[in-house]
C-alpha cells in the first residue's frame, strides 16, 4: 500500500512533505539541461508561483496553458498550477502546432505561460487570443530578462500560502489526447483523479522513495503525468528526464544515473531490438524493470528482448480518461497480459447485452471508479460527463482464472471478412514473431465481394530482404485460412502518432495510393 492509502491527498500537502522530509534530495535529473532540482527547492519555488497566481487574479480552476518542452522549469510550473489549485492546460507544440488556436480558443486560459526554449516564438500560433502570454527561461540563472516569469518570482515570498487548499472535485489538468480526428479534444481530469492515477503505479510497481525513474516522453501526454511524474512526486522518488528518447543514449542514462524503472514504449522497446546495444542486465544491476504501455507489445517482442539485455518488461495499459486500468506486479507478470485491475478501477468485461463475462470470454472492457476523468471538452461550451457506471473505451479482452486481463483487439479495429470477425490485433501479432521483422501492423480494406479484406504492412529489419510469399508462409503456420493478409505493403517503419500509436489513417491512405497505381 501507499504513503497515502487511497485517501486524497492534495498536492500542497505532498509538496510540503516532501520537503520537510527529504529538503536537500534531488528530485528531478534533467539530462539534457545538466541541472537538478531538490525537493526543497521545488517546494519553495512552486510556493512563489502560488503567491504570484493569487497577485494576478487567478483562481480554483482559473485555466493555465503551458507550452514548453521537458525540462525543470516546465515541471516547476506543472506542480505550482496543481498546488496552488487551477488547472493546467499543456500543449506539446511539436505535435499541435496547427491545433494550437483551436485548443486556446476552447480553454480560454487565463494565462499562457511558454518557455524561450522552443524553436520559434509561439505567440503567433495564438494570435487574437486576448490571454497574457509571459516567457520563462532557467529557473536558476543568475540573470534573467526582464518580464521572465521567473524574474517575476523574486518578488514573492517562498513561504506557503494561506487559504484552502485544493478539493478532490477541483479540476487538475485539461489534457488533449492524441485522438482519430483531425480535431483534438481536451479531457478533464480531477484532482482526485489525478491523485488515484499517480498512486496506482505506486502500489502496482512496488515504487518508493530508493527509486529512480527515467522518462523522456513529453510531459503533456497523460502516460508520463501518471507513470512518472505524479509517481515519483507521491513515493519521493527521484525522476530522470529527458526530452525525447535517444537509442544511442537510453542505457547511458541507466548507467550514470543509477535508473531503478526506465519506462518504455513499444517503438523504444523494437528501435533497441533493431539496432541492439551492447548491454545486459548486468552491466546495469540498478534497474529493476522497463515498463511497456501506450500501445500493444507482442508476446514476441517482449520475449525478445527479454532473452536479449536480461531486462524483465513489465507490461501495463490505460487511457487518458481511465489512467492506467490494469498493469503486471513485477514479481508476478504474466506474459501477454496488460495485468490485473489497478488499485482504484472496476474493470468488467461485458457482453453485447451489458452482462459481466466469465472468465476467458472475451468482451468489451469497461472501466469505472476514481480514476475515471470527469468527461471531454469538445469545445469551448460544451463538456461531455463520462457516464459514472463505466467507460467504454473500445479494448475487447478477457480475464483469465487469476484475475489477469489480456486485451485481444478493439472493437473499431475488428475486420469483417464475409460476416466472420477477424482481429486485427491476432494477425499483427502472428507476423511479428517473424524474425526478419521489425514492426507490422494490420488493417481491414474495402473489398467487392468479402466487404473487407486483410492488409498487412510489415518494416523488416534492417539488412533484412522479405517478399510477400516469405511472410505468406510464415502466416499460414501461424493463422487460419481466412484470417491470411490479402496482400502485404514494405515500409521502412510504421507510421505513428505523436503517443506511438499506429497511424490507421495513413495505413490506409498508403494502400489507397497503392490500389490507384
Amino acid at each position: 500500500m501507499t504513503p497515502y492509502r487511497g485517501v486524497f491527498t492534495d498536492l500542497d500537502t505532498i509538496l510540503t512533505d516532501k520537503a520537510q522530509r527529504f529538503p536537500d534530495k534531488v528530485y528531478i535529473e534533467s539530462v539534457d539541461q545538466g541541472t537538478r532540482i531538490t525537493f526543497g527547492q521545488l517546494d519553495r519555488v512552486t510556493n512563489r508561483l502560488g503567491h504570484f497566481l493569487r497577485a494576478r487574479g487567478i483562481g480554483t480552476n482559473d485555466r493555465i496553458s503551458l507550452l514548453a518542452e521537458n525540462s525543470i522549469e516546465a515541471l516547476i510550473i506543472f506542480f505550482g498550477v496543481l498546488r496552488y489549485a487551477a488547472t493546467l492546460n499543456a500543449i506539446n507544440l511539436e505535435i499541435r502546432e496547427k491545433n494550437v488556436r483551436q485548443i486556446l480558443e476552447d480553454v480560454r486560459p487565463k494565462l499562457v505561460l511558454w518557455s524561450r526554449d522552443l524553436e520559434s516564438d509561439p505567440r503567433g500560433l495564438g494570435e487574437g487570443i486576448a490571454s497574457p502570454w509571459i516567457p520563462f527561461g532557467a529557473w536558476d540563472a543568475r540573470e534573467r530578462p526582464e518580464g521572465d516569469l521567473f524574474a517575476l518570482l523574486e518578488a514573492f515570498p517562498d513561504a506557503p500560502l494561506p487559504g484552502p487548499k485544493a478539493r478532490a472535485e477541483d479540476l487538475a489538468f485539461l489534457n488533449y489526447t492524441s485522438g482519430t480526428t483531425d480535431r483534438p479534444k481536451g479531457v478533464l481530469v480531477t484532482q482526485d483523479a489525478y491523485f488515484c492515477m499517480s498512486e496506482s503505479p505506486v502500489d502496482r510497481l512496488e515504487i518508493t522513495e530508493g527509486d529512480r525513474i527515467l522518462d523522456y516522453r513529453h510531459f503533456s501526454w497523460s502516460s508520463p503525468q501518471i507513470l512518472s511524474i505524479g509517481p515519483s512526486i507521491q513515493a519521493g522518488a527521484t525522476l530522470v528526464f529527458a526530452r525525447r528518447f535517444s537509442q544511442s543514449h537510453f542505457f547511458d542514462w541507466v548507467r550514470t544515473h543509477k535508473v531503478t524503472v526506465a519506462v518504455g514504449i513499444p517503438t523504444a522497446i523494437n528501435m533497441l531490438l533493431s539496432r541492439p546495444v551492447p548491454v545486459t542486465k548486468t552491466q546495469i544491476p540498478s534497474l529493476r524493470f522497463v515498463t511497456s504501455s501506450t500501445a500493444p507489445l507482442s508476446v514476441a517482442k517482449q520475449t525478445e528482448f527479454e532473452e536479449r539485455y536480461g531486462i524483465p518488461i513489465v507490461q501495463m495499459a490505460g487511457s487518458t480518461e481511465t489512467g492506467f486500468m490494469a498493469g503486471n506486479p513485477p514479481a508476478r507478470r504474466e506474459l501477454g497480459s496488460i495485468g490485473r485491475p489497478m488499485l482504484h478501477v472496476n474493470l468488467r468485461i461485458l457482453d453485447d447485452n451489458g452482462n459481466e463475462c466469465p472468465q476467458g470470454q472475451e468482451g468489451e472492457i469497461v472501466v469505472s471508479g476514481r480514476q475515471l476523468a470527469l468527461g471531454q471538452l469538445v469545445d469551448a461550451d460544451t463538456v461531455v460527463e463520462f457516464p459514472k457506471e463505466g467507460l467504454r473505451n473500445g479494448d475487447l479482452g478477457y480475464k483469465d482464472p487469476h484475475g489477469y486481463v489480456f486485451i485481444s483487439g478493439r472493437r473499431k479495429e475488428i475486420i469483417i471478412r464475409g460476416g466472420v470477425n477477424i482481429a486485427a490485433l491476432e494477425v499483427t501479432n502472428a507476423l511479428l514473431q517473424h524474425p526478419g521483422l521489425a514492426e507490422a501492423a494490420t488493417i481491414g480494406v474495402p473489398d467487392p465481394i468479402y466487404g473487407e479484406a486483410v492488409v498487412s504492412f510489415a518494416a523488416p529489419r534492417p539488412g533484412q530482404r522479405l517478399t510477400e510469399e516469405d511472410l505468406l508462409a510464415h502466416c499460414r503456420t501461424k493463422l487460419a485460412e481466412f484470417k491470411l493478409p490479402k496482400s502485404f505493403l514494405f515500409l521502412e517503419s510504421i507510421p505513428k502518432n505523436a503517443n506511438g500509436k499506429v497511424a490507421r489513417d495513413e495505413l490506409l491512405k498508403l494502400w489507397q495510393q497503392r490500389a490507384k497505381g
